[in-house]
């Protein structure tokens, strides 16, 4: 994990119960550099809005407000 992404987790864990607050559920919020630049009723417009602001990296954190994801996954390939 790269420097971005630690801080986009860090905002994250920091932000959720303000996420459930400051957004309705289901809407996508986008973390880069450890604060939220983007949100959006849908994917494709946080992906929209992304490119827009030259923040459509790999390592630009998304999450659904009011979505509960677990502390750790394990991914079996």
């Amino acid at each position: 994990m790269n420097s971005n992404q630690v801080k986009n987790q860090a905002a994250f864990q920091r932000a959720k119960l303000e996420l459930s607050n400051r957004y309705p559920p289901g809407r996508f919020v986008a973390f880069d550099d450890g604060q939220i630049v983007a949100d959006a009723a849908t994917f494709d417009e946080l992906t929209d809005a992304l490119a827009a602001i030259d923040k459509d990296r790999p390592d630009v954190f998304v999450v659904q407000a009011g979505a509960n994801y677990p502390e750790e996954v394990s991914i079996l390939l």
